[in-house]
Formats: C-alpha cells, structure tokens, sequence
C-alpha cells in the first residue's frame, strides 16, 4: 500500500495525535461524555486516514512529457470480426496494437476515431493513455443489422479536420497518424483520397489487418459477437472476409505513410520505437509510471455515519438546553 497525502505527511500525523489526544484526555475527565468522546476520536482517526490518500499498486499506465499529436483510425466495420488473427479475431490485434502505441508515445496527446459506414472522434485529443487503451479495450464492431456498407475512406473528412486543427493550435507540433483497418470496400460509395493530409503529418503507419484466405465473421450485435455468422447473400454460405492490401496501399501512398501488414506472431512495439524514438518526436518506451487504485472514498461512508451521530448528538443537547415554558 502507498499514501499520497493531501497535506505534509508529518504535518498530517501531527494534526492526527494531537486531534486523538484531546479525544482521549476529555474521555478520561468527562467520564459522562464517554462514548461521545470516543467517537469524535475515531472520527479524528478516519479523516486523517483519508487525507493520506491509500491505494493500492495497480499496474503501469504511460506517462511522459513530449509534444507530439498522436491520431489513431481504427475500422470498426463487421469485417473486424473476421477469424483470421491467429486465434482471434482482426479486432483483437487492434486492441493490442493501440497497446503498443499508447505506451511507446507515452505523454504524447492521443486521440481515437473510429469508422465503418461513417467516422466518429471517441477520444479527443489527451495525454492519458490509460483511457486510450479502456476505450479501446471495449470496442466492438459495427452492429450488422445497422451496417450500411464499410467505407476505407469513411474516416477521410474527419482525419483532415483534425490535422488542420492541430496545424492551427499548435503548428510546431508533429503529427503522427496510425490507421487501422482491412482494406475491405463494402459500401457503394467512391472512396475518396486521402492526399490533403500528406506533408502535414510527421510519420506513421497503415496497418492491415487479415488474410488472403480471410476468415467467417460473427454476427456484430447490441450485446456483442453473436453465435452466429454472417451470411452470403449470393450463396447464402457463410460470408467470409479478405484482407485488400491494394487498397491499403494505396492510402499509405496518398498520406505519405508507411504500409505494415500486421499478424498475431510479430509484435508492433519494435516497429513503433523506431518512429517514436527519433525527430522532434523521441520518446522512451520505459516512460510509464505504476498505476494506483485509491482507497481512500472508503473512510467516506464511516465518516458521513459518524457526523450524523455527531449531528444528533449535538440537537439533542440543544434541545435540552432550551428551557421549557410552563402551561398558561
């Protein structure tokens, strides 16, 4: 257990003792208020424990200070369900890439949109990792029944608004932009070119997720993963999901951005300290710090128990101080 107290730990015992101490001497003299006294010891007690501020070890979260502009684009399409990373499904590499990246621009600022028919910014732009990672962690793919077609370049519009912004908040900044996808075009409309963003962007990747021999999906549904798969509708077999290098390609070419097909065998971390460890950008991927879970909103509930004993304590003599009227 660790304490980050509120006040100079020294300070805070201090306070503590001399708070117990009055508690115990005015018990022993005022034998009458015994258990009044007592209790205002006990509350001396809880609310210097919490003050210490307790909590517990609770893994590591990345930190560090550095300017960089982090975009992560994560494809959410039903495809993302394909069985075909290792022995799960694409979105399981997602999940664990954006791990990678988190920790290797530790103290960087990170935002996450994600898209599949359309584009939505989840997490605007923050230096905390950690929430990165959560909101990450519970993605799930698009819900089919609501599936309107998958388009690549469905995260196009948002991407350059959000590349813009940052050029015109903080123009020394570099950008580093990480999409993530398949490559799959399932939706009628054109795809369109990502080109405004090249030159404006410092580095990053277009990683593939999938198969040439792609893999069945399961349904995406309000609950999650169904037990059922997605169906042809030509043949009315289950659906089964390619990866389309072409088509990733092409973006890394239009962005400037180097194209990495990704597998559950080889780890992203090796390839992300390259970029995060050189230029404007450089980052250690030791800089991360441990993680706590606070303990201290424990003390709240004894605490709030014991002032409203306090409170009553404190009526009933005032009511018995109030001399009472004789009957006319």
């Amino acid at each position: 257990m660790t304490l980050l107290p509120e006040v100079s730990l020294p300070l805070l015992l201090i306070g503590v003792l001399v708070g117990v101490g009055f508690c115990v001497w005015r018990a022993a003299v005022a034998r009458r208020q015994l258990v009044a006294w007592i209790r205002r010891g006990v509350l001396v007690l809880l609310v210097g424990a919490m003050l210490s501020h307790p909590g517990v070890p609770g893994g590591l979260v990345p930190t560090g200070s550095i300017s960089a502009k982090v975009i992560i684009a994560i494809d959410t399409s039903q495809s993302m369900a394909a069985e075909d990373y290792g022995d799960g499904v694409r979105l399981d590499g997602v999940r664990e890439d954006v791990k990678d990246v988190a920790y290797a621009f530790a103290g960087a600022d990170i935002s996450v949109m994600t898209f599949n028919s359309t584009a939505n910014l989840n997490v605007p732009m923050t230096g905390d990792g950690s929430a990165v990672i959560e909101m990450v962690r519970a993605l799930r793919p698009e819900i089919a029944q609501k599936s309107r077609g998958s388009s690549i370049s469905a995260a196009r519009d948002l991407l350059v608004q959000e590349v813009d912004k940052i050029h015109a908040a903080d123009p020394g900044d570099p950008i580093i932009v990480i999409y993530m996808g398949d490559g799959e075009q399932t939706s009628a409309d054109p795809v369109e070119s990502f080109a405004d963003i090249k030159g404006k962007v410092a580095g990053g990747f277009v990683l593939g997720y999938g198969t040439d021999q792609g893999g069945k999906m399961k349904q995406s549904t309000y609950t999650g993963l169904s037990d059922e798969y997605v169906q042809d509708p030509t043949n009315g077999q289950d659906a089964v999901s390619v990866i389309d290098e072409g088509n990733l390609q092409q973006i890394a070419s239009e962005t400037g951005l180097t194209y990495l097909h990704r597998d559950a065998a080889t780890p992203l971390k090796p390839t992300l300290q390259g970029i995060s460890g050189g230029g404007d950008a450089e980052i250690s991927m030791e800089q991360m710090r441990e993680s706590r879970l606070d303990l201290y909103w424990i003390f709240a509930f004894p605490i709030a128990v014991l002032l409203a004993w306090e409170g009553l304590h404190i009526a009933r003599l005032i009511r018995k101080s109030i001399p009472t009227r004789e009957k006319q």
